[in-house]
């Protein structure tokens, strides 16, 4: 995970959506290449912002797309501001650069774009789930993260079924949410942070497609100097008709 650790890469121009400070996205790669918004991962920790997803950024940027790699708030209790911002993200992208061609987020952030995914008053877009937290009730109690997920949501399932109820993609899917447009999972099934059962738990639905990857551990799917990473490219490149 070479181009992980340490990263000294250039970061790219700074892009805001709103007045607050994790409000922002970094665009990197040609103006007229497809946009694609990259949400990064975290465990919804306030702690880790999109530093750690430079190098994926740069690489997707290096492919020829148009990547808007998205900061967002992350406040412990308070759920609802992240999606928010996420919602306010993809009106001002729309309406500065237009149209995305596809949604990238890992862990936290996979869970985040299969939201995007299966919210039916937003205009469809292809997601690309890399190693999601696509399950909250089991991420709550496997205490993933340590609480990770408690600590964002405010509480537990019991303490807070509403919000587990439309934040949580396998409970959307399990009462009958339909993604909007293709949705892809990568999971490796050496991932021991979000266990690859998050992902071989979900429902089977004729838009959404898994594919588990032999030997891979959870970072690999944002690294470009892992072997794993052709796969990623392959199957954003299947998303975006390219």
């Amino acid at each position: 995970m070479t181009a992980l650790n340490a990263d000294t890469g250039p970061a790219g121009s700074t892009w805001s959506y709103g007045s607050e400070p994790d409000q922002l996205a970094e665009l990197f790669g040609p103006d007229d290449g497809p946009l694609v918004v990259v949400v990064h991962g975290g465990y919804f920790r306030p702690g880790t912002d999109r530093a750690h997803a430079r190098p994926q950024a740069r690489a997707l940027a290096a492919e020829g797309y148009h990547v808007a790699l998205a900061e967002y708030r992350r406040v412990p209790g308070t759920p609802d501001v992240t999606v928010e911002d996420l919602r306010a993200l993809d009106v001002a992208l729309t309406g500065d650069h237009g149209p995305a061609a596809a949604w990238v987020g890992h862990s936290a952030g996979g869970a985040l774009v299969l939201l995007r995914a299966l919210a039916d008053d937003a205009a469809p877009v292809p997601v690309l789930a890399l190693a999601p937290v696509a399950d909250l009730a089991v991420a709550y109690r496997d205490h993933l993260g340590s609480d990770a997920v408690p600590d964002w949501i405010g509480g537990s399932p019991t303490a807070h079924p509403d919000r587990y109820a439309r934040l949580d993609p396998q409970a959307l899917l399990e009462s009958g949410a339909e993604p909007t447009a293709p949705v892809t999972v990568l999971h490796g099934d050496l991932d021991t942070l979000v266990p690859v059962g998050l992902t071989t738990g979900l429902p089977a639905n004729p838009r959404l497609h898994t594919r588990i990857l032999s030997g891979a551990h959870h970072l690999d799917l944002i690294d470009p100097d892992s072997p794993y990473w052709p796969t990623v490219l392959e199957e954003l490149r299947q998303l975006t008709g390219r």
